[in-house]
């Protein structure tokens, strides 16, 4: 983890939040109504305020946000729901992270048991609660979701949720509306 995700994982947790007026003419918004809103930030500030405490590399990396993503992410925020807790006392979008990096392979078992503080007994144990809570998008952190058409979906904390079988559709909240302003927007782009 580097310094600034270590620091904005210090600030949600002391609760934070950096509010930010960005101009109209720096965001583009495709669709809005009591349960979400869906922007397009067009400019690095803008994916800033509405992908804060959300830890992408492009939150901090601008020149990857300009090189790559810039005017095809599109953010989608819902209302706050509250993380649900998994078995190690963490929420279940940071253990999916954690245990995702071991399924690839770049974290040990004990690695996994250091950082969840956690006994599992066996690589068999950790698989199958990984597999038990990546069955469910409501373990994910979905207040916020990253989405272009191109790289797929990324909860808050940079789970790749296509790579879990979850389509734009499945974002709890959104609507066939607002999946339409999304379609017609990428076709335009």
């Amino acid at each position: 983890m580097n310094l600034q995700e270590q620091i904005s994982r210090i600030h949600e947790m002391m609760g934070v939040i950096s509010e930010v007026r960005v101009p109209r003419s720096e965001r583009k918004e495709l669709y809005k109504d009591e349960n979400i809103i869906v922007i397009v930030p067009l400019t690095h500030r803008a994916l800033q305020k509405y992908a804060n405490q959300c830890h992408w590399c492009i939150n901090s990396d601008r020149l990857e946000w300009e090189g790559y993503h810039m005017g095809h992410t599109i953010i989608i925020q819902r209302n706050k729901k509250e993380d649900v807790l998994g078995i190690t006392g963490f929420p279940t979008a940071e253990e999916i992270y954690i245990i995702a990096r071991w399924d690839e392979g770049a974290y040990k078992f004990k690695d996994v048991r250091e950082i969840l503080n956690y006994d599992f007994k066996t690589d068999e144990e950790l698989e199958k609660y990984f597999l038990s809570i990546t069955q469910d998008i409501n373990n994910f952190a979905t207040n916020t979701v990253y989405y272009d058409s191109i790289n797929g979906i990324y909860d808050k904390e940079n789970n790749y949720m296509s790579m879990y079988g979850y389509e734009l559709n499945d974002i709890p909240n959104i609507t066939q509306e607002a999946i339409n302003e999304i379609d017609t927007y990428m076709k335009t782009r």
